[in-house]
């Protein structure tokens, strides 16, 4: 008896969606968290994420918590019902995976390619779900998200590289800071 654990699998037509989901999830949350309720300080993130993850046929639902005293935020959730969540988490755990392989691979691929036109879809879908939820911030010429997880951090590194754009990495207490032209992946993205 084969005791392998069976691999999910997503399909290449709903992999740009479904791997800018997991990144939006990874940008947001720690590290091992579940996807089942993932928080935003920004709606447009939650709002992405809620309409990717429908796309998907995953059903979801974005709702806005107010908080604080004097100073008032806005909490953005999206929230999975219970009896999607496992089939919403196994899929994004497998979007990861075949993204983070797709872009991190050092196969040389033909410009014409279409795993290579794959790879920029990817990468492009990888600065999305960044700049959405990984806390960007500009200073002069350069473009910055602040990221916890490492991988995160290098996903970018390969996609700014795959899409012709220099990135820059530091490390800060808690965080990655990946640096780009402001003028770079915005207006490809």
């Amino acid at each position: 008896m084969n005791h392998d654990q069976v691999r999910d699998i997503v399909l290449a037509a709903a992999l740009p969606a479904a791997f800018e989901a997991a990144c939006l999830v990874r940008c947001a949350v720690a590290q091992g968290q579940p996807a089942s309720m993932i928080e935003f300080d920004r709606e447009d993130a939650a709002g992405r994420l809620t309409s990717l993850l429908t796309r998907l046929g995953c059903a979801a639902e974005h709702e806005v918590h107010t908080g604080g005293g004097r100073r008032r935020y806005d909490l953005q959730r999206v929230l999975i019902p219970e009896s999607r969540r496992r089939a919403t988490d196994r899929m994004v755990a497998a979007a990861w995976r075949q993204g983070r392989q797709a872009l991190l691979s050092t196969e040389t691929l033909g410009s014409s390619s279409p795993r290579h036109a794959q790879r920029v879809t990817l990468a492009h879908a990888a600065w999305r779900a960044a700049l959405l939820a990984g806390g960007r911030r500009r200073r002069g010429e350069l473009m910055s998200v602040r990221l916890g997880d490492h991988e995160m951090a290098a996903i970018l590194v390969r996609a700014a590289r795959l899409l012709d754009v220099s990135p820059e990495v530091s490390r800060r207490p808690g965080c990655f800071m990946v640096a780009i032209p402001a003028r770079g992946v915005l207006s490809a993205a």
